[in-house]
C-alpha cells in the first residue's frame, strides 16, 4: 500500500503513541549471499524437468473452475481493497484429488493470467507443470509456485485444496502512475544500486484473495550465518497462514526502457515462510523464508539510530508497485509534514518524494539510508490528496521506523538460528497460529481452515476444524 486507506486509519486509532526504544543503537553493513542457486541453473533444471514430464504424457481428467463475474472483475481490475492491500487475484476451494495411477489432473481456470495451487495429503513427489515450460515438484503440503496461463497439470498423489487465479506483471507497461520510475532507466547512486538484489515482490493469499507487497532480505549480525530473514509490512503479512503462502520474485527487473515490452512475470524463487516477529508499532513483519534466495542476492544491513526527526535526511527505495518490476524512488525526511494520528512520528518516518514514487504493492519495501542500511519499511502515505500518488506536495510517504522496533527483533538479528515465534506459534507448519485458533498445533490436519464434513476428514475421529465437535 502507498496511500493511506481510511479503513486502516480507523482500525489503528486505538494504538497508543509510543516512544522510541531506548536500546543502544546498532548497525550492520549489507552482505552478499553465498548460498542459493543461480537463476540460469534454476531455469535449466526446470527445462529438464518439463521435458521429462512432457515426454510421458498421460490420460488426464480435466477440472474447470468457472469464476463468478465478481471474481473475473477482480482479475481484470487489480487494485486496493478495503484491507489497504493491493489485490491481484482470487482463491477458490477445489476439493479434487489426483492419485499415482496413469491419469493426470488438469486444472483450468478461464480468465486467469496465472494459477497457484494449494496442496494437501501429498504422498511421494507431486509434479505440477504447464504448457509454457514451467515445472516444479513438491514433496510436502503447501502452496505451489505461480504458473503462467490458465491451466496446469498435476501428476502424483495429492488433494487439491484450492486454486488461485492471479493477474500480475506488466503494470509498468500500462497502469502505473506517471511518476513511477523504472529502476532500469534512471541513475541510481552506486551504493544503492549494488543492493537492488535484496528486494523482492511477494505474492500471498489472505482469505479469498491474493495480494502483492514488497520486501527485502535482512542481514543478521553474524557474518558466518546466512538466515533468509525478510522484512515487509505487518499490514501485508500478520498471520501464519499468510506467511505460509508467501511467494518471492527476486531480481525482477524490466530489462528494457521501452514501456511496451519485457513486462511478463518471471519465475518465482521461493515459496513459503514463517513469521519470526511482527509488531503493530512500526507496522513490521520479520519473516524467515522457507528457501534460500537466488545466487547474487544481497542481505541489507540496518541502522537503529532514530532518523524520524532528522530533517532533510535522504532516503532511498526499491519497490514493486502493483507487483511490477523494480521501481526506484528517493525521499527526504520532513519533520514538518502533518502526521496521521495512528502513525505517530518517531514510530514512523515522514518524508517527501524527491524522485519517483510508490503505489499499492510497494508496501513493506525497506527504505534505506545513503549507506544502504535499512531504517524503515513502507506503511503507506498520509496527506490531503491521497488518491494522487504523484502529489508529493500534499502527501507524505510514511515508513515504519526500524529504530522504534529494533529492540524487539535484535535477538534474531544477533545471529544464530532462533525458532520462529513473535505473534505466531505454528509448530506443525500448517500456516495457522495457536493465537489464531489452531486447537492442535501438533497436527497439520487440524486447524480452523479444515472441514470436518465430508469424506476427507469427516470420519477420522478428530475435531479438524476446531469447532469443538469431533467429525462435525
Amino acid at each position: 500500500m502507498k496511500y493511506f486507506n481510511q479503513l486502516l486509519i480507523i482500525a489503528s486509532l486505538a494504538l497508543a503513541i509510543a516512544t522510541l526504544s531506548e536500546a543502544q543503537a546498532a548497525s550492520k553493513a549489507p552482505e552478499i549471499a553465498s548460498k542459493g542457486q543461480a537463476m540460469a541453473e534454476q531455469k535449466q533444471a526446470m527445462k529438464n524437468l518439463h521435458g521429462k514430464l512432457n515426454a510421458s504424457l498421460r490420460t488426464a481428467e480435466r477440472h474447470t473452475v468457472e469464476l463468478t463475474s465478481s471474481e473475473l472483475q477482480t482479475l481484470t481490475t487489480p487494485g486496493m481493497d478495503p484491507t489497504g492491500r493491493y489485490r491481484v487475484g482470487v482463491h477458490r476451494a477445489i476439493g479434487k484429488s489426483v492419485s499415482h495411477d496413469n491419469r493426470d489432473l488438469i486444472i483450468n481456470i478461464p480468465g486467469a493470467h496465472g494459477i497457484r495451487l494449494e496442496l494437501s495429503h501429498v504422498k511421494g513427489v507431486v509434479s505440477v507443470f504447464n504448457e509454457a515450460g514451467q515445472a516444479y515438484q513438491y514433496s510436502q503440503d503447501g502452496f505451489t509456485h505461480t504458473f503462467s496461463g490458465d491451466q496446469v497439470t498435476v501428476r502424483g498423489t495429492a488433494h487439491i485444496e484450492g486454486a488461485g487465479a492471479v493477474n500480475m506483471g506488466g503494470n509498468l507497461c500500462d497502469f502505473n502512475a506517471s511518476c513511477i520510475e523504472n529502476a532500469q532507466c534512471t541513475s541510481i547512486p552506486n551504493d544503492i544500486d549494488v543492493v537492488r538484489n535484496a528486494y523482492a515482490s511477494i505474492l500471498f493469499r489472505s482469505g479469498a484473495f491474493y495480494y502483492v507487497c514488497s520486501g527485502g532480505l535482512v542481514a543478521d549480525s553474524d557474518s558466518n550465518s546466512e538466515i533468509p530473514y525478510f522484512l515487509t509490512a505487518r499490514h501485508c503479512i500478520s498471520k501464519g497462514r499468510e506467511a505460509n503462502s508467501v511467494e518471492t520474485f527476486f531480481q525482477y527487473i524490466q530489462s528494457s526502457c521501452n514501456q511496451q515490452t519485457n513486462c511478463s512475470l518471471p519465475d518465482s524463487n521461493t515459496v513459503g515462510s514463517t513469521i519470526v516477529k511482527s509488531g503493530r508499532k512500526g507496522d513490521y513483519s520479520l519473516l524467515r523464508l522457507s528457501g534460500n534466495p537466488p545466487a547474487n542476492s544481497v542481505y541489507l544491513g540496518w541502522n537503529s539510530d532514530p532518523i524520524a526527526s532528522t530533517d532533510a535526511a535522504e532516503l532511498f527505495r526499491i519497490s514493486h508497485p502493483g507487483g511490477a518490476p523494480q521501481a526506484y524512488s528517493k525521499h527526504e525526511v520532513d519533520v514538518d509534514a502533518p502526521n496521521c494520528s495512528s502513525w505517530p512520528r518517531g514510530d514512523w518516518i515522514y518524508s517527501r518524494d524527491l524522485f519517483g514514487a510508490t503505489e499499492g504493492g510497494s508496501s513493506g519495501s525497506p527504505v534505506i539510508n545513503s549507506d544502504a542500511e535499512i531504517v524503515g519499511q513502507l506503511s503507506g502515505g498520509c496527506g490531503y490528496n491521497i488518491n494522487d500518488v504523484c502529489d508529493s506536495g500534499n502527501n507524505a510517504t510514511v515508513d515504519g521506523a526500524f529504530a522504534a522496533y529494533y529492540s524487539d527483533i535484535s535477538q534474531f538479528l544477533g545471529g544464530g538460528d532462533p525458532d520462529p515465534g513473535g505473534d505466531c506459534t505454528d509448530a506443525d507448519g500448517d500456516g495457522w497460529c495457536v493465537e489464531e485458533g489452531d486447537c492442535d498445533d501438533n497436527d497439520p490436519q487440524v486447524n480452523p481452515g479444515r472441514s470436518d464434513r465430508g469424506r476427507k476428514w469427516g470420519n477420522d475421529g478428530k475435531d479438524n476444524d476446531c469447532n469443538g465437535i469431533i467429525d462435525g
